[in-house]
């Protein structure tokens, strides 16, 4: 089949859409349409940049729509694939010309949603319009046929996938005898609750003190968190460091010993997936689609949200014990490359977009 003329409507500025417009561009035409520009050009992918005209959200919405809808007439897609239901979803085109295909990644059907009836409409219309629907947890597929009375099969569980190659243990040594670190770069958003991981780590360091913390990362809670940690008197211990390009992830993975994310609702957190590719032992909090990831005791550990007490009962737990450090970061790694190598993954969704297309081009004679 020759190559497909694709539209993906996203933010070109997340990785994730960045990642899935370079993996189509290769071998199809692909048109990728954005509130905001990406920071680079891709290989056989045309950005399509639609501007707020006012500075405010909701009220750029409708111009923007009838912008990404003469688009999408003008590009003629085989198919037109929406990341994230909220905002970029909203824009699909309904009008039976083309395949549709919507992904939700976690916030949009957990979170937005329940905070807004109007939000919540949109949403219903949305997946029950597209021709197929994508989600990244089995946890976020159950939710949408539970809330929402979406039929299963319409549904496809596709989670984030990694990169094993780039992001690889490269002979970690787990006992080296060097300070352990603990890392998190999952930035500073309230859902991610910094606050849990700072103060975890506070009680796990005042029983080892040689333990040291690295924060990665942004966000508009930033300067609350370094608060605390002065508070805490850790400005010694918890370093900061900024967002980087993503190319440095796979290093700053295999600079730490132990992984935590403490978030309190999650999708399939890629952060999550990349470290336990790099053969890190993970500790996550049991939310949303972590558990089919992370079986605790087996491949990591799980806590609770919000609860800094068993946070760092599980820091200390592998701080002390570098053979369960290493026999779970190397079981983690297993549970990825089984489960979530990105090229597997994305193999199966061209072969869905290639049958799709087929049926319009069919259909058209």
């Amino acid at each position: 089949m020759p190559g497909m003329n694709l539209c993906i409507i996203g933010d070109g500025r997340s990785i994730h859409t960045q990642r899935w417009a370079e993996y189509f561009g290769r071998d199809h035409r692909v048109h990728l349409i954005t509130y905001d520009p990406m920071d680079r050009a891709i290989p056989g992918v045309t950005e399509h940049v639609v501007p707020s005209l006012t500075g405010n959200l909701w009220l750029s919405f409708w111009p923007r729509h009838e912008r990404i809808r003469r688009l999408i007439r003008e590009i003629d897609p085989d198919l037109v694939h929406a990341h994230f239901i909220t905002k970029y979803g909203f824009h699909l085109p309904h009008d039976g010309r083309r395949p549709t295909l919507v992904t939700a990644w976690g916030d949009d059907i957990l979170i937005l949603p329940p905070k807004s009836r109007l939000i919540r409409h949109f949403t219903r219309k949305v997946l029950e319009r597209v021709d197929r629907v994508h989600a990244v947890s089995e946890h976020l597929r159950e939710r949408i046929i539970a809330d929402y009375g979406i039929p299963p099969e319409k549904i496809r569980h596709v989670p984030f996938g990694i990169d094993t190659a780039a992001f690889s243990p490269d002979h970690r040594d787990y006992a080296r005898g060097d300070p352990v670190t603990v890392f998190s770069n999952r930035g500073f958003f309230p859902v991610y609750d910094s606050t849990t991981l700072v103060d975890g780590f506070a009680r796990a360091r005042a029983a080892e003190p040689g333990i040291r913390l690295l924060l990665k990362g942004d966000g508009p809670e930033e300067q609350m968190i370094r608060a605390r940690v002065a508070s805490l008197g850790l400005d010694g211990p918890a370093t900061f460091s900024p967002r980087t390009g993503y190319d440095r992830v796979p290093g700053d993975l295999r600079d730490a010993d132990i992984f935590v994310s403490t978030a309190t609702s999650d999708g399939t957190p890629v952060s999550l997936l990349e470290a336990m590719s790099s053969g890190l032992p993970c500790i996550a909090t049991a939310v949303g689609g972590v558990p089919e990831w992370v079986q605790d005791g087996e491949n990591g550990l799980l806590i609770p949200p919000g609860n800094p007490e068993a946070l760092a009962v599980g820091i200390l737990r592998l701080v002390r014990d570098p053979d369960l450090r290493r026999s779970l970061g190397t079981r983690a790694r297993e549970t990825v490359r089984a489960r979530g190598d990105w090229q597997v993954l994305m193999r199966g969704v061209e072969e869905e977009y290639e049958e799709m297309a087929h049926a319009r081009r069919s259909r058209r004679g």
